[in-house]
């Protein structure tokens, strides 16, 4: 399912940032968590729509809780997108994202990527879930990386789904 294009306005995103799991805080990022969440979320928002996000940056356990729970995987996992109902979507709350620090982690050494590119990503990934974007058939996922591709391109990181990214 495709998401909703925006006109040529600027849009932004409001961030509610929780932190529960104190690695995050101990990455060695150029910029704080919150500017680099917000940069990824506004980059996204221009080419797509605006509005609100809770994201929730966590550890593996709770990762796990929520995607057994939500999605019946019984593992940990990197990014949820949890989409708002249709009301609260209108209103401009567009749901909220989670990230595992652990499983982020692995990814970022297996993929040898540095952190500020990987965090955008999946930062930019999860946005697009919460619009609607999916990854279910080929076409819906070439629509969707093609989509994440722009938009890590508009901030300077290198596509992620080429083989040397």
């Amino acid at each position: 399912m495709g998401g909703q294009m925006a006109d040529d306005v600027i849009s932004t995103v409001s961030l509610d940032l929780r932190v529960e799991d104190e690695h995050w805080l101990t990455s060695d990022t150029e910029q704080t968590l919150q500017e680099l969440a917000e940069t990824a979320f506004n980059a996204a928002a221009h080419a797509t729509k605006s509005g609100h996000v809770d994201l929730l940056l966590t550890g593996d356990a709770q990762m796990q809780v929520l995607n057994r729970n939500w999605r019946d995987k019984d593992k940990p996992t990197d990014v949820l997108s949890f989409p708002s109902d249709d009301l609260a979507f209108e209103s401009g709350i567009l749901g909220d994202i989670a990230l595992g620090f652990g499983v982020f982690t692995e990814d970022l050494t297996k993929l040898k990527r540095e952190f500020n590119a990987h965090f955008s990503h999946l930062l930019i990934h999860g946005y697009l879930h919460l619009l609607g974007f999916d990854h279910e058939n080929e076409a819906d996922a070439d629509e969707m990386e093609a989509l994440e591709t722009n938009i890590l391109a508009e901030l300077g990181y290198s596509d992620p789904y080429s083989t040397g990214a």
